[in-house]
Order: C-alpha cells, then sequence, then structure tokens
C-alpha cells in the first residue's frame, strides 16, 4: 500500500471539508454572530491544516491500485465523520463524543437520525453545518474521489461500479468522469430547484436551503422539532414529496430526460418497480389507516400515507405525521419500501429498487428452470440479459444485507433496547434512513439509546453508505498485507 497516496487523497477530502466548515462559519456570523462561529471557524481550521499536511509532504503521482482506491474512499468518509464532529464537541449542549460522532456519521451517511430532542436550540450556524453534512454525503465521496483521483480509466470503472448497477450503467457515457459530472449537474440543480419553490411556496429562506440540503441528499435532518409538519401545508409537502422521489431516481436518467428529452426513465424497469412501490404502499397505508379508525378523512389519511411512504422508499426521514403509533400492517409495508430503497445512481439508501428487480427476475428464470430442467433461461430484465456474474453479485449483496442488518438487531436487543425498536432502528441505520418506530420513530430521537449502541449505530449507517462491499473489503485487503 502506497501510504503516502493514500493519505494525500484523504487530506483532499478534509480540505473539502473544511471549506464547508468556514462556509458555515461565515453563515453564523452573518447571523448576528452566533455561539457555532468559533467552533465552526476552530473546527475549519484543524480539519483544513490535517488535510494540508499530506500535500505539502506528498507530491508525486504514483498510480493508484484498485485496493488502494477503496481505502482511499473509506478512510474519507470515515475521517469525515470523525472530524466532523469537532463543530458539535466544542459547541457542547447535548454533544458528548458518542453523541457527537453518531450526529456526525448519522448527517454524512445521509441518515438523519438524531439525537437531539430539541433541534431548534441550536444556533443557525450549527444548523446549517448538520445539513451541510447531508449535502456533502449525499454527492459522495466516490463522486469527489472520480473527479480528483490520478487513476486509470479501469480503475476509475472500478469505483464507479460501487453506485452504478450493471442494469443501468449503459444509461451514462462511458467516461466515468462523466458519470460523475452528470450527477454534480443533476445534484446541484434539484437543489436549487426544490429551494427557489419552497420560497415560493412560503417557507423561509433559511428553512428552505436546509431542507433542500436534506431532500436531495435524502437525509431528513430538519431545522425544526416536528419535521415537515411544521409548516402545516399542503403544498410544501407536495414539493418535497415530488423533490423525494427525484433524488431516489437514476440521476443519469434524469439528466438525459431533461437535456436530451429522453423517455428512458419511464421505461427503466427500475423506475417503474419504484414508482409501483410507492403508489400501491401508500395506498394500501391510507386503506389501512381508514380501516383502523387512526384517520376519519379519506383525504388526510391519504396525504399522510403518501408522504409517510415517499419519504421511506426514498430513505429520507422526513415527517408529517407520527407513523410510530400506525397499524401493525402499515409499520410492515413501511419497514419493506424503506428496505427496498431508491434506484442505482441515486442519493437513496436501501438493497436499491435494482437489484431486487433483478432478484425478481431470477426468481422467474428458477421458476421456469424447474419445469423444464435441460432448458437454457436466461435472466431477463426488460430485453437485456443479465449476466450469471451480476445476478450471483446481486444476491451475495442481498444475504450480506440481512446478515449485516440481524447481527446488529441482536446486539441492539442484548443492549437493552426492545424488540421493535432494535429492528426497526437497525433497518433504517442500514439503509440510511434516520426514522426507525417506537422511543426513535418519526417524532422521537435516539437520545435515550445507549452509548455503545449509538457507537455501533454509527458503524451500521458507515456500511450501508458504502454499500457493504468496499467496507468489508478494506478488511480483506489488511488480512492479505
Amino acid at each position: 500500500m502506497n501510504v503516502r497516496v493514500i493519505s494525500k487523497n484523504v487530506g483532499l477530502a478534509l480540505i473539502f471539508n473544511a471549506m464547508t466548515m468556514l462556509f458555515c462559519a461565515i453563515a453564523a456570523m452573518f447571523y448576528g454572530h452566533d455561539t457555532s462561529f468559533s467552533p465552526l471557524l476552530l473546527s475549519a481550521i484543524i480539519s483544513g491544516l490535517t488535510g494540508c499536511f499530506p500535500l505539502i509532504f506528498v507530491r508525486e503521482k504514483s498510480p493508484i491500485s484498485i485496493g488502494e482506491g477503496l481505502l482511499i474512499i473509506v478512510l474519507s468518509w470515515l475521517l469525515c465523520c470523525i472530524f466532523g464532529m469537532i463543530p458539535y464537541v466544542l459547541w457542547g449542549g447535548d454533544f458528548n463524543l458518542v453523541n457527537a460522532w453518531f450526529e456526525s456519521v448519522s448527517g454524512y451517511t445521509t441518515t438523519g437520525g438524531s439525537i437531539l430532542a430539541n433541534v431548534e436550540a441550536l444556533p443557525k450556524g450549527l444548523l446549517l453545518w448538520r445539513s451541510s453534512t447531508h449535502f456533502i454525503g449525499g454527492i459522495g465521496i466516490v463522486v469527489y474521489m472520480l473527479l480528483i483521483l490520478p487513476a486509470a480509466d479501469a480503475y476509475k470503472s472500478h469505483i464507479s461500479g460501487i453506485e452504478i448497477s450493471d442494469l443501468t450503467i449503459d444509461d451514462y457515457h462511458k467516461r466515468t468522469n462523466r458519470i460523475a459530472l452528470i450527477r454534480v449537474y443533476v445534484y446541484i440543480g434539484l437543489i436549487l430547484s426544490e429551494y427557489v419553490l419552497l420560497m415560493i411556496f412560503g417557507m423561509p429562506s433559511f428553512d428552505a436551503i436546509n431542507v433542500s440540503f436534506s431532500t436531495i441528499a435524502t437525509g431528513g435532518f430538519a431545522v425544526t422539532n416536528t419535521s415537515i409538519a411544521a409548516y402545516n401545508s399542503v403544498a410544501i409537502e407536495t414539493i418535497v414529496s415530488v423533490f423525494m422521489i427525484l433524488a431516489a431516481m437514476h440521476f443519469g436518467l434524469i439528466y438525459y430526460f431533461v437535456v436530451n428529452r429522453s423517455t428512458k426513465i419511464f421505461k427503466s424497469p427500475a423506475t417503474k418497480m419504484f414508482i409501483g412501490t410507492v403508489a400501491v404502499t401508500g395506498f394500501l397505508v391510507g386503506l389501512n389507516l381508514i380501516s383502523s379508525g387512526q384517520e376519519t378523512s379519506f383525504w388526510h389519511a391519504m396525504r399522510v400515507s403518501y408522504f409517510e411512504t415517499i419519504s421511506r422508499a426514498s430513505c429520507t426521514g422526513f415527517v408529517n405525521a407520527d407513523s410510530s403509533v400506525w397499524p401493525v400492517f402499515s409499520i410492515l409495508l413501511l419497514q419493506w419500501v424503506a428496505i427496498q430503497g431508491g434506484c442505482t445512481s441515486s442519493t437513496s439508501g436501501g438493497i436499491k429498487t435494482d437489484r431486487i428487480v433483478i432478484m425478481f427476475a431470477s426468481f422467474r428464470a428458477q421458476m421456469k428452470k424447474s419445469t423444464h430442467p435441460n432448458a437454457v433461461v436466461p435472466v431477463r430484465v426488460g430485453k437485456r440479459v443479465i449476466s450469471n456474474d451480476v445476478v450471483s453479485t446481486v444476491g451475495v449483496f442481498v444475504l450480506m444485507y440481512f446478515i449485516v442488518l440481524f447481527v446488529c438487531s441482536a446486539i441492539y436487543s442484548v443492549l437493552g433496547m426492545p424488540a421493535v425498536d432494535s429492528l426497526t432502528t437497525s433497518v433504517s441505520c442500514l439503509s440510511n434512513l434516520g426514522a426507525a418506530f417506537g422511543a426513535e420513530g418519526s417524532m422521537g430521537n435516539y437520545s435515550a439509546v445507549p452509548s455503545l449502541a449509538k457507537f455501533i449505530m454509527g458503524i451500521e449507517m458507515l456500511i450501508g453508505r458504502l454499500e457493504l462491499f468496499p467496507f468489508f473489503a478494506v478488511f480483506s485487503l489488511s488480512r492479505k498485507n
């Protein structure tokens, strides 16, 4: 391993964070020089100096192996989370070391769970910093590294494959720099579009930029204690819902729809399944709320059910009602859409709809094979034949996902959390959703969770955000060396 080159590229990630901290410090000064100014400024200096240190002493441009690239990505995420703790720790309040770790990781991984019972007590500079960690996490260290790593095309293609499945990779151009730039264009464009619309429909400017950061990153950090419910506005809920859906869809297909008027976005099997899942689940949840007596108005039942369904399917975590008290059937449906998640090459979490599509296609092929043992039955998604390697990789990913899910659930139970809380919290962390059920539900928080559980939850969030393979691959590299 070339330690110098690894440290140099990780340093660039820390410098990017330092610049964001400095921007938030300037915002704190603009908003009356609030109490977050000094913590943010000092954090920017510490992060910036640490990031610059390897750049001073490492000047060569050595080729980077796949193993080194994976290590750079994992270390960048980890160190960003660690240095992202500094503003919280320096500010104080509820932020001891464990709480600062949880809040920082939750922000960068776009999970959106919080230890804060009173979000509105934070100064504006720190509120903006929370949302900015969503912004950084949403755009992704993977994209950041694609733009800066001086590596060969083959290496970049491998790294881009972490977030772009074989089912959708053909929808991009071949050059991975182009892939990264397309994602940045769509990401920034969606943020600006939502910000303007929220402002038009009455949301304060500061709230609008924070909510836009969180929505497009599918993060869920809000600047009010009751999330989107605080605005009590159908227009605002509709805008946020639309952009949560867009943020959970394939960014390449969005780009080509806007630029080239391409209709591939409407033909994509993953898009169809994602939209279909949201439509059916939202309707069933709404009917369940009415039949159980939880809601008496059909309109209001559909309003809260669809918002909650979209929020969980996109792994955002915004809320407009307390879903923790909803019927078990509704909770089970909402848990499934969170596990499924959005589409590949979006900012969403979960297993990803593309992989679910491939799994169903593989199941259909196996059923045909069982009735015609001698037939060659390829796995097809639409008109495309999926290779056995891809099917195998998807199967391993899904298996690993559920293993991590249940192992972490068991650990949380052992540490004293109730069974429902343990399972739904594990789903929330691994799918980077944020809102669970029980005490950690829509209107709750993670303040009462045991400290060790909070630390492990941070690790689980990182595993989910890195989509399992890169995280565990780093450990296999360390054993090999």
